[in-house]
């Protein structure tokens, strides 16, 4: 059984979490549902945890079509550097909403496949970064190729950013 959520408020001023050298742990934030806990959270770092295989865990019981929205309005910074067993950074069915977003690094994460970054759509429905969005770093560059987004267009319209 899941543990009860935690009072109003609980993190509500917590700015950055970093997950470093955690040899065991297997998901970053326990569950999508402690997102909306997460609205000042600016930084996500993870680094070095072998083990690690998602960074917003899914929910056992979610399925179907819906399309869950992680808002994280603040973020600016998704670094995730030597995580050999990362699968996934939410699950299929999630988005994440990252209107503040700045960075994205991802180095040696060789199992990632998708960046679940919600883009909006604008003229002619074409998929648009967010505004804030200045550069995606891929370590090794020719991951770009083998990364999913998305929109079919995701690519493209993002491309100029790494």
């Amino acid at each position: 059984a899941m543990s009860p959520p935690p009072p109003p408020g609980t993190f509500s001023s917590l700015k950055s979490i970093k997950l470093w050298g955690c040899g065991k742990i297997k998901k970053f934030i326990p569950s999508w549902k402690l997102v909306g806990y997460l609205q000042s959270l600016e930084w996500i770092d993870a680094q070095n945890c072998e083990e690690l295989e998602e960074i917003i865990a899914s929910d056992p019981e979610e399925g179907g079509d819906i399309i869950n929205k992680l808002i994280l309005p603040k973020l600016k910074l998704l670094w995730l550097h030597k995580l050999p067993a990362l699968k996934s950074v939410c699950s299929r069915s999630a988005v994440m909403v990252c209107d503040s977003l700045e960075s994205i690094t991802i180095w040696n994460c060789e199992g990632l496949r998708r960046i679940p970054l919600f883009l909006p759509l604008v003229d002619n429905a074409q998929p648009s970064p967010p505004p804030s969005l200045k550069n995606i770093t891929l370590f090794p560059p020719e991951r770009w190729e083998s990364l999913e987004w998305d929109h079919p267009n995701a690519k493209e319209v993002l491309r100029p950013m790494v």
